[in-house]
């Protein structure tokens, strides 16, 4: 069964994880998860961007290795984080120079404007984001090969969770996320509107 990334990963974010992580940023609970939320979203999609880079996605999970604390703490079997500390803000630095070169500023601080979080808040569960993000790759290898499909079949959903701003950076134009459904029925109004006066 394939996978819906996004949906996966959020299953990590348990009301622990969030406490924890406020130990250290002291922030409102709603939006520490949504800037969390933004993050993975905002990752998966500087991970389309680099599918044509080939090799790429190999390269940046074997930047994770064995003896990453990070990755050793997180139970994939049962979703869960098992304990939260601050290794992701060296270890997940790393990731995110791979991933957004030089607009990782740019985008957390966009994070942090968008979402309504401090910067320095922004900047670390970016960091904590992209380890996540890149650990669970790790652990399911075999997704690697079908990923660029993956996220080109996700891709609607995954720019939905993101905010104009961090969309532009990333390269994407604000309405690229209006949905296909919405589309249709738009159409469909105008001509129940318009249709009978012209035909």
């Amino acid at each position: 069964m394939t996978p819906n990334l996004q949906i996966e990963l959020r299953r990590f974010i348990s009301s622990n994880v969030v406490s924890k992580l406020n130990k250290f940023y002291f922030e409102n609970d709603a939006l520490l998860i949504k800037g969390i939320d933004v993050s993975i979203g905002t990752v998966l999609m500087g991970l389309y961007n680099k599918s044509e880079e080939s090799g790429f996605y190999k390269e940046i999970v074997s930047l994770i290795g064995e003896n990453s604390t990070f990755y050793g703490e997180v139970d994939f079997t049962s979703g869960r984080i098992l304990s939260v500390d601050d290794c992701y803000r060296e270890e997940g630095n790393d990731l995110l120079k791979e991933i957004f070169t030089n607009k990782k500023g740019r985008i957390s601080e966009m994070i942090s404007n968008e979402v309504g979080i401090k910067s320095e808040t922004a900047r670390e569960i970016l960091n904590f984001s992209a380890l996540l993000v890149v650990s669970y790759l790790k652990n399911n290898i075999q997704l690697l090969d079908s990923l660029k499909l993956l996220l080109e079949e996700q891709k609607r959903d995954i720019l939905n969770s993101i905010h104009p701003g961090i969309k532009i950076i990333l390269g994407f134009s604000c309405y690229e996320s209006v949905d296909d459904k919405n589309q249709a029925n738009l159409g469909r109004s105008i001509f129940t509107l318009f249709g009978h006066n012209f035909f």
